[in-house]
């Protein structure tokens, strides 16, 4: 009891102070004054502000909270759009490669294109099939676009193939509008000339160029590519036509070997007969 009566002298101050405080704040509240109201409605005023900018402040900082994770969501959602876009672009070319495979009379061999020689008119690329997979040299190099080249050397797994872009490259070809017969070859540059064409053939710029069937390697009917320009040739006999390939070489990445295999006979005979003739 006696310790209670020390606290209480102790803190009697505050107590009469909150004592004070708590009937001035009932009286306020009970009075109708003019005064009064004033201060209430002051003080209903500030107290409002106060929570509106701490909500602000909540609602600031959850804002940016979602906004990072919005960002987070459309990165990932990007990288899936990107992934599915170049597994509907190699879809749709593996769905090309197989509808050219099937319409294909002769046997393919597909292969990735491993290595690739590109220097000084060399321009030969090499495969990851060889003469284990019944590849063989001179057997025709194609893709869906058209004429690539021709094997031209072979192992167990992998075989090497002269491109038509290649400076010793030849092949019988035939226009395709007109059954003009002639052969392709590479002088340099992005495109082929097809030569031996007389100044007079009936040949315009636009016309198809395919190979031939007189081909002891290439099998007939082999897109090769479009006439561009048509002009006259060195000895005046004959015309210079360049045509555009419709192979785009710059991008090859896999192509078809076709288990063409020329007639030994005939190449003994033709060599035999014709000895400055170039395989064909």
């Amino acid at each position: 009891m006696r310790t209670l009566l020390g606290l209480l002298q102790l803190f009697r101050d505050y107590i009469v102070l909150t004592i004070l405080s708590g009937f001035s704040i009932l009286l306020i509240a009970q009075s109708d004054s003019a005064a009064v109201q004033v201060l209430r409605s002051f003080s209903i005023v500030t107290l409002a502000s106060v929570q509106a900018s701490s909500s602000w402040a909540a609602g600031l900082f959850t804002t940016a909270q979602d906004a990072e994770a919005l960002r987070d969501v459309n990165v990932s959602l990007m990288e899936e759009v990107m992934q599915l876009r170049r597994l509907r672009q190699e879809n749709l070319e593996l769905r090309r490669k197989i509808g050219f495979r099937e319409r294909q009379s002769y046997p393919l061999v597909p292969a990735e294109i491993v290595g690739k020689n590109l220097a000084l008119g060399q321009n030969m690329i090499t495969l990851d099939a060889g003469s284990d997979d019944s590849i063989a040299v001179n057997m025709p190099v194609i893709n869906e676009q058209g004429l690539v080249g021709k094997i031209v050397a072979t192992s167990p797994g992998y075989a090497v193939a002269q491109l038509a872009l290649h400076r010793d490259f030849r092949a019988t070809a035939k226009v395709k509008r007109s059954r003009i017969d002639g052969f392709i070859a590479w002088r340099g540059g992005e495109h082929l000339m097809l030569q031996h064409v007389s100044r007079t053939a009936d040949i315009i710029p636009g016309d198809t160029v395919v190979t031939s069937e007189y081909s002891n390697i290439f099998p007939p009917e082999v897109m090769i590519g479009v006439v561009r320009s048509i002009g006259p040739g060195d000895g005046g006999q004959f015309s210079e036509i360049e045509v555009e390939p419709r192979v785009n070489f710059a991008a090859l990445e896999r192509v078809f070997v076709v288990r063409y295999r020329e007639d030994p006979g005939r190449m003994q005979l033709e060599k035999r007969v014709y000895p400055s003739s170039v395989e064909n």
